[in-house]
């Protein structure tokens, strides 16, 4: 478990956001967010994806541009002054000493490198915004503001990093003027791993090289800066996020069709330059054009054969069209010689299949997997089986973010929990301990009119309550009524 809860905690707060009066969630290796329609869960599962897309240095390709200067993705090194320039050497040469320690070890950040990433991290906010467009599909992010007297909205991440005094404290403004305020202080305590240190000299030379060769240690200094804190200033946020919208059966079925259309004009994982609206939102783009990615090659840890076996009861195939290459998605169940295309398989298999094929082919520990409503299509026992499955892949290292509606889905995460409690030999299902995971209720307010989230904790009987209760016992109610009425006309 460590690689996928080594990051301490991180809670965001998200105000006036979509239909959102106010949330504040822990996102924890397993985190679950449940409640009515129309409430925010994908709202603040897509705004965590984009802070994800934004914020992942894996995602940040180096380029040169026209000019001379040097992007790391949205990124840019242009603000450094040589001041901070000179403290992120200075501060590569402490991290050199410490990391050749056996065990490794923490050294602080300068006054003058934190001003430089507080002050990059400010002037690229409109970057954010973009990021945050795109993934929501709209072309002014006004549009997200809850509808009402706010003319913004806000978003505070705090991550606590080992035994500091205080979280470090971001806030971010999603409106039309979109602000981007990172707060680490100088001082911070970065942890530094043990590993192979740099040759001597190398930080002098690249600080003293002549002017027309700036570019280089300006760009180093600030890939370093970003890569040494992201870590620590963002936790999780800073890892490679995967997304899995709503309507995986519909997607499947139009996959071909679906990705001429996004190849001519829709976005894929990069950002638009041009200021056109997409046709389509960035996690539906980015999950076609993903698709089109899988090679079939499965990923060493293999994180979706499990789930494969248990839910489907076959394989997923792939095929690539030899005039195309495009790949095309089938399912074979066990025993069989021949495969069904998914649109002819049934509608589960088509919702299952794509956290299937990334599970297998893309996903792999240190990633995070956001679904949304995994219980589509599914028969409740295969809905406790995929919560199972989920907490099994948590265990190998992935953070997850679900999105549901399911009642059976929260009470098998109870169980889940409470199997942490039993021995260890004892324990043949998949088990995760409480401060692993996080359930969080979107409920509906009438003033001021949106939704409010509240951390739902295990009650006595070892579940997390979440209204379905209610439900139920208001059909039985009604049915009671109306056995009544019957009876006494009889």
């Amino acid at each position: 478990m460590d690689r996928a809860s080594g990051f301490g905690s991180l809670e965001l707060e998200a105000s006036d956001f979509g239909p959102i009066v106010n949330a504040k969630v822990e996102l924890r290796p397993l985190t679950v967010f449940v409640g009515p329609s129309n409430t925010g869960k994908s709202y603040l599962a897509m705004l965590i994806y984009a802070l994800h897309q934004f914020l992942s240095v894996r995602q940040f390709p180096v380029r040169m541009n026209a000019d001379g200067s040097v992007t790391i993705g949205s990124l840019s090194a242009e603000p450094m002054s040589d001041e901070a320039v000179n403290a992120a050497f200075d501060l590569m040469r402490s991290v050199e000493e410490v990391s050749a320690l056996p065990a490794g070890g923490q050294v602080s950040l300068s006054p003058d490198a934190s001003r430089a990433l507080r002050t990059g991290f400010a002037e690229r906010a409109d970057l954010l915004a973009s990021e945050i467009k795109r993934c929501f599909g709209i072309g002014d992010a006004s549009a997200l503001v809850r509808k009402g007297r706010s003319k913004s909205a806000h978003v505070a991440i705090r991550h606590r990093v080992g035994d500091g005094p205080g979280p470090l404290e971001h806030e971010l403004t999603v409106g039309r003027d979109p602000a981007l305020d990172v707060e680490i202080p100088g001082g911070a305590s970065i942890s530094v791993e043990p590993g192979p240190a740099m040759p001597m000299g190398v930080f002098d030379m690249l600080r003293n090289l002549p002017d027309e060769a700036r570019g280089l240690p300006r760009n180093l200094a600030w890939q370093f800066l970003v890569g040494l804190v992201l870590p620590e200033g963002f936790g999780p946020l800073g890892l490679r996020a995967y997304y899995l919208p709503a309507d995986r059966t519909g997607l499947m079925h139009a996959h071909s069709v679906v990705v001429s259309g996004l190849i001519a004009g829709a976005p894929t994982a990069a950002l638009r330059q041009n200021g056109r609206t997409p046709s389509l939102s960035g996690v539906v783009a980015d999950f076609l054009e993903q698709l089109l990615d899988v090679d079939g090659s499965v990923g060493d840890s293999d994180l979706g054969r499990s789930m494969e076996l248990a839910i489907l009861g076959g394989s997923v195939r792939i095929e690539r069209s030899p005039n195309t290459s495009y790949p095309h998605f089938a399912y074979r169940p066990d025993g069989w010689r021949e495969d069904l295309m998914l649109t002819n398989a049934s509608s589960m298999t088509s919702e299952v299949a794509p956290v299937v094929l990334y599970l297998r082919h893309l996903v792999q520990p240190g990633n995070v997997l956001i679904v949304e409503e995994p219980e589509s299509h599914m028969h409740p026992a295969m809905q406790v089986k995929f919560m199972r499955e989920l907490a099994t892949i948590v265990k190998a290292g992935v953070r997850v973010i679900v999105t549901t509606h399911s009642e059976w889905m929260t009470e098998e995460l109870g169980n889940i929990v409470r199997r942490s409690a039993l021995p260890r030999d004892e324990c043949d299902e998949p088990a995760l301990d409480a401060t692993e995971v996080g359930a969080w209720l979107f409920e509906p307010n009438r003033r001021p009119k949106g939704s409010v989230v509240r951390e739902i904790l295990l009650d006595d009987d070892g579940q997390y309550s979440c209204g379905f209760d209610d439900v139920a016992v208001a059909l039985h109610n009604d049915w009671a009524g109306i056995t009544s009425r019957i009876e006494a006309g009889s």
